[in-house]
């Protein structure tokens, strides 16, 4: 458990310990900032040597009482509310002493304050749980009862404290100066708090002055970025700097498209922000000719002060990985948003209609319709989460959930209809809705064969915003440029990982799933064979038609999912053949290495863009 626990211990290198204050003064002053620290220390050095009463000093050093450390907290961090309220922006999370039943706007206000905390405070953090419900820290030092719990609340997204121990029993890190902006932005936070537009040379100043460092001046720019950010100042900047993202997206490549659409109001004559698209070139190219044609799109919520919504296209390659395809940040999610969103991406992927297009989506706010009438030639695939969710609001009672997954997940027409004999059976008016629903939209053995995909709930994109869940806290030229530099982080890793399976014919995914479905096909006996065409059985008598040729089982499954099923792996093998020259080409080792081997250009950090004297945007009202 000890060596457990050392090895996720997260933080700064401890460096050599040096005494800074007195024995007794750091018993009284642990929990204060090191610039207070540093303030008082030579003060009570002098009362010590003045003052003779014992009474008095240790009167003088009462500083761990609970009153005395919020109004040595007050004095870094002004806060005017009490503790028993919901703490709605950033700054005000920030305060020095946490206690039992302090609550946090979300998750990452939370994570921000106590590795805010940790910093200032001088020790380590040690991470023993960490999931959107629930975080956990404790103190590295295994001798020492420090640690912080905090759960969501069940009426929202707020977080409480529900467990605190803030005593400290392990000596401190060193106050010494540590080269890293997130040090910085943490140390340093009060200043950005106090004076939001200081400028980096007077930080900078400071620094010196303090500990005789220079400091380059990209490393406090990169401190100020993530303190802003911290502290929610960065909101304004983001639409400011949306311009010059655009420049610099097609200063790497000009393929790429960033479309900035702005309004201007009748009172005033400035230009505001109404949305924005960005596909990348790369992304584009690569998911039309080397990815599967499933397109999964979706809406994510920003907590931000506007309330944006980021519509997401994500594909799959051919070793079952998400790529990104298209982003594009509106105010509202509606009809006109989803329209302006895929007419884009019909222009980005330069087809004709959406045709070789299957789109998958939940249906909300008017995607099946803008498909439907911008898109007529593209396939819409609906999500199976929202006919459950639906489902089971209109026929709660009804004992059939298990037979609905059942019957949206078989790729077989005949099994199908037998699921929905026995949902009949069980409830005949949850039949009759689901009769109603249009079936050939979410069943999966209605799935087009060109697809080569087996997904009928929204997994894609879920997947990709546990990805990305962290960009979504920052500003909208930030939050894009993260999302930018990751994704061809993802061309760059994958197309270097690939090289690790050159003697292989299909990707590693393909090959688990053959492996399982060669050990599910043992219990089937060819019965018959015709050439190429076999008849294959099993214990429950049921037949199975194999076509070789046409690669083609009567199951289905080898047909919509390009991969050959548990009948035709035992059909391959009685045959002596190998399984993976009747794998789809989309699944191949070389077609993948075609999809990432052009790679894709870092967009640079925002301090080495070439800032223009442009014209900057203001956000919505």
């Amino acid at each position: 458990m000890e060596e457990d626990k050392q090895s996720v211990v997260k933080g700064i290198k401890e460096p050599k310990k040096r005494r800074l204050i007195s024995s007794t003064n750091h018993a009284g002053l642990s929990n204060c900032s090191p610039e207070y620290v540093r303030s008082r220390s030579s003060t009570n050095r002098r009362t010590a040597i003045l003052d003779t009463d014992t009474a008095k000093l240790q009167k003088a050093l009462q500083f761990k009482n609970e009153k005395n450390k919020r109004k040595v907290s007050k004095e870094l961090f002004p806060s005017t509310k009490g503790k028993g309220e919901l703490v709605d922006q950033q700054c005000r999370v920030l305060r020095k002493v946490l206690y039992h039943g302090q609550r946090f706007k979300d998750v990452t206000q939370f994570r921000n304050a106590i590795q805010v905390y940790a910093i200032r405070e001088q020790f380590k953090l040690c991470i023993m749980e960490n999931r959107s419900h629930i975080v956990s820290c404790e103190c590295s030092d295994l001798s020492c009862d420090w640690q912080v719990t905090a759960i969501r609340d069940v009426r929202g997204k707020g977080f409480v404290i529900t467990q605190f121990s803030p005593k400290h029993n392990c000596p401190r890190l060193d106050h010494a100066f540590h080269p890293a902006s997130k040090w910085i932005s943490a140390m340093f936070l009060h200043r950005w708090k106090e004076q939001p537009s200081i400028s980096t040379t007077e930080v900078r100043n400071e620094i010196e002055s303090m500990y005789g460092i220079k400091c380059p001046e990209w490393k406090v720019f990169c401190a100020a970025n993530r303190a802003k950010q911290i502290l929610g100042l960065d909101y304004d900047d983001g639409y400011a700097m949306l311009h010059q993202f655009k420049e610099e997206m097609e200063r790497i490549d000009r393929d790429n498209i960033v479309l900035v659409e702005t309004e201007t109001h009748e009172s005033r004559e400035e230009e505001r922000f109404k949305r924005v698209f960005v596909c990348c070139a790369r992304t584009s190219y690569a998911f039309k000719v080397h990815c599967r044609g499933i397109l999964a799109v979706d809406g994510w919520e920003i907590n931000n002060p506007c309330n944006s919504v980021m519509l997401v296209a994500a594909g799959l390659d051919g070793n079952n990985g998400i790529l990104p395809v298209a982003f594009c940040e509106v105010q509202v999610e509606d009809l006109d948003s989803w329209v302006y969103f895929l007419k884009n991406i019909n222009s980005a992927l330069r087809l004709e209609n959406g045709k070789g297009l299957c789109i998958l989506g939940d249906g909300d706010n008017g995607v099946e319709y803008a498909v439907e009438e911008f898109l007529p030639r593209a396939v819409y695939r609906q999500c199976c989460h929202r006919i459950f969710n639906e489902m089971v609001r209109r026929f709660p009672t009804a004992p059939v959930q298990h037979l609905f997954w059942s019957a949206c997940r078989t790729t077989s027409a005949t099994r199908f209809y037998n699921y929905m004999e026995l949902i009949s059976l069980g409830s005949q008016e949850c039949h009759d809705w689901l009769k109603n629903s249009n079936w050939e939209r979410w069943a999966l053995f209605c799935m087009p064969h060109w697809v080569k995909c087996t997904y009928v709930t929204l997994t894609i994109t879920e997947k990709l915003r546990t990805s990305f869940d962290h960009y979504l806290e920052m500003s909208i030229t930030r939050r894009f440029t993260a999302i930018a530099r990751s994704t061809a982080e993802i061309f760059e890793r994958r197309r270097m990982v690939v090289w690790k399976w050159y003697r292989e014919k299909v990707t590693p995914t393909v090959q688990d799933i053959i492996h399982d479905r060669c050990s599910d096909g043992r219990r089937f006996i060819v019965r018959k064979q015709t050439g190429t065409l076999l008849e294959l059985t099993d214990s429950c008598s049921s037949c199975y038609e194999l076509n070789m040729d046409a690669m083609s089982c009567s199951c289905g499954l080898w047909q919509i999912s390009g991969i050959p099923c548990a009948h035709a792996c035992r059909g391959i093998k009685y045959m002596r053949r190998k399984i993976e020259d009747y794998v789809d080409s989309m699944m191949s080792v070389q077609n993948y290495m075609s999809t990432y081997a052009p790679g894709m250009m870092q967009l640079p950090q925002e301090y080495a863009w070439k800032w223009d004297a442009g014209h900057t945007l203001l956000p919505p009202i």
